[in-house]
């Protein structure tokens, strides 16, 4: 078996996925349903955006940007089927990421954590330099797809865990640690 060409542990090749156009445009749908109904501005009453924050006009682009490099490399992933050595453990964090994706809205907004988003957050970043790491031998080019959500979540863990410094968290009933 050469360094590009994996089999399956039955030994069969790992067949490559065909996707169509509809099937990324409904997975995204689906993974957005949560945020088209709960449209928060502000994850609670009296809530304090960290100074560092960026305005609220920018999440909605950023995450249809974001969104749409991911589903790319998520298909590129899909697509190559053997080519991919860790394809297995590669769409099992993708499928974490986005079920951390789809759940934000609902534990921030919803259930008022500044901590909760935090942790979402930084283990959003965590699972996608992970992605990187396994996918990069073997597809440059999904790696490269992939970097933008690395410099996003990277600066937006930093923007949570302030955020969740300087709020009480309506979840766990802590007060802020510290305050403005």
């Amino acid at each position: 078996m050469s360094d590009t060409t994996h089999a399956a542990p039955s030994g069969a090749p790992v067949p490559a996925v065909r996707v169509s156009w509809w099937q990324p445009l409904l997975f995204w749908l689906i993974v957005n349903a949560w945020g088209f109904v709960e449209r928060g501005t502000q994850p609670f009453p009296g809530h304090q955006p960290s100074p560092w924050q960026p305005p609220g006009w920018v999440f909605p682009v950023m995450w249809f940007s974001l969104n749409v490099f991911q589903i790319w490399g998520g298909i590129r992933l899909l697509q190559r089927g053997a080519a991919i050595r860790h394809r297995g453990p590669l769409i099992a964090l993708q499928a974490v990421t986005w079920v951390i994706y789809a759940t934000f809205s609902f534990v921030y907004f919803t259930l008022g954590s500044p901590i909760l988003a935090a942790a979402w957050t930084i283990l959003f970043f965590v699972l996608t330099v992970a992605c990187i790491l396994l996918v990069r031998r073997d597809d440059a080019r999904i790696a490269l797809i992939w970097v933008p959500l690395i410099l996003w979540t990277g600066f937006a863990s930093v923007v949570g865990v302030h955020n969740a410094l300087i709020n009480p968290d309506m979840l766990f009933g802590t007060p802020a640690l510290w305050p403005r």
